[in-house]
């Protein structure tokens, strides 16, 4: 709404002789008006676009840290048991990780995760089963 008041005040100011300016004035200033509006527009479609690269990384690298610090921070609680509950605590946290990463691709278009937990939602199929 704002952009639209401005470009019609922009063109009824260069046809008054307010706003003076060489040849193409107008057309530069009401494309660079559409330019802004573009930009405007596009930022509702970055908001709802996948989720970055950025969050897997990082919960990778926190997961990874945990599993290597997990067995020094349970032994002094479980001392030997220390050793097989690391194993239990990798297994969980490894899900972590592939579910941050099936969160990174969740229609299965690129595949991010090689490993059989990953869940690909196949469009086709819900939509078939939502009209049945």
């Amino acid at each position: 709404v704002v952009l639209g008041w401005v470009t019609s005040r922009l063109a009824a100011a260069r046809a008054q002789g307010v706003l003076t300016g060489g040849a193409g004035f107008e057309q530069v200033a009401l494309g660079k008006c559409c330019d802004l509006r573009a930009a405007c527009m596009s930022i509702p479609d970055e908001l709802a676009a996948r989720m970055p690269l950025a969050y897997v990384h990082f919960t990778h690298c926190l997961v990874d840290i945990l599993l290597l610090i997990a067995p020094f921070g349970l032994y002094p609680h479980l001392g030997v048991f220390a050793i097989p509950m690391t194993g239990v605590i990798s297994l969980f946290y490894r899900g972590l990780l592939e579910l941050s990463k099936s969160f990174l691709d969740p229609f299965g278009n690129r595949r991010v995760s090689y490993s059989g937990l990953s869940a690909d939602i196949s469009i086709d199929c819900l939509i078939g089963e939502s009209n049945a």
